[in-house]
């Protein structure tokens, strides 16, 4: 990824928007878990409330299933600066909430962090980490396992925007493999999505 230069000649931090996907209908957990409780907040806020810490340049969320009563329910000063998009479409597959996202990144930014709306447990300096790589595509690593979220360069956008299906930015790696760039990170937050029963009851305390 390359770096501005400032008008002073030093190099500057590329502008990253983070994207969170959380349109889906939580099929497997049979209940809409972007408001599942969780300690003290709810298992969407929560994930919200970890990119706000990271101090990322944008921030986009993408919903759709119940989107209404979700951004009712979302406090107000956590949705303050955050660009709400919603997915229409979002029945077709996780590649239409991807597609909705990279459309809606500013022109400036230079790349997307893109994190799934269940994944309460990352750290925002990892998220830090991932989106200062200064790469085409960084994939976090933890312990020998990739997880997400994973940092997408605006160079990609396009062919990513041309998915279809049930499919995320994964789908579009194995024509870049000389671009993938593994971050690894102390963190096990990157490998935990909660998107069943039985996952939700092992963490919601």
């Amino acid at each position: 990824m390359k770096q501005k230069i400032s008008p002073g000649g030093t190099a500057e931090p590329p502008c990253v928007s983070a994207i969170i996907l959380a349109a889906g209908a939580s099929t497997r957990m049979g209940k809409t878990k972007q408001l599942l409780p969780l300690g003290e907040s709810t298992i969407l806020a929560q994930s919200l409330r970890t990119v706000r810490a990271a101090a990322l340049d944008e921030i986009i969320l993408v919903l759709g299933h119940d989107a209404g009563r979700i951004q009712s329910e979302l406090p107000e000063p956590l949705l303050e600066g955050i660009r709400i998009v919603v997915n229409h479409e979002y029945g077709q597959g996780m590649a239409t909430s991807l597609r909705a996202g990279l459309a809606a990144v500013s022109p400036g930014s230079s790349a997307a962090l893109i994190m799934l709306g269940d994944q309460p447990f990352v750290r925002p300096e990892t998220l830090q980490q991932i989106a200062c790589s200064n790469a085409e595509i960084a994939i976090p690593v933890c312990q020998g396992q990739r997880g997400n979220p994973v940092l997408l360069h605006r160079s990609l956008f396009a062919e990513a925007m041309r998915l279809e299906g049930d499919v995320g930015c994964r789908a579009i790696f194995s024509r870049h493999l000389g671009k993938i760039v593994n971050v690894e990170v102390e963190d096990q937050g990157v490998l935990l999505d909660i998107d069943d029963p039985s996952t939700y009851q092992r963490f919601r305390t």
